[in-house]
């Protein structure tokens, strides 16, 4: 799932989740969570129900 991501700027939760059942993307939220909650990552969501966008957050090469 992460093929193509390496380098990018940023990427999509719903393009990370594509093609996993439902446990894997609560498992896949659950970690997001807690990576924002150690800021090593940033979240921006446009509207609710949106895809949420990820982009490396001030604390990313700490962890």
């Amino acid at each position: 799932a992460l093929e193509g991501l390496q380098g990018a700027k940023s990427f999509s939760l719903l393009a990370l989740c594509k093609d996993n059942n439902s446990k894997e993307v609560a498992s896949k939220f659950y970690s997001l969570l807690d990576l924002k909650k150690h800021q090593a990552v940033n979240v921006a969501q446009s509207a609710p129900y949106a895809d949420i966008i990820v982009t490396k957050g001030t604390m990313f090469h700490t962890l």
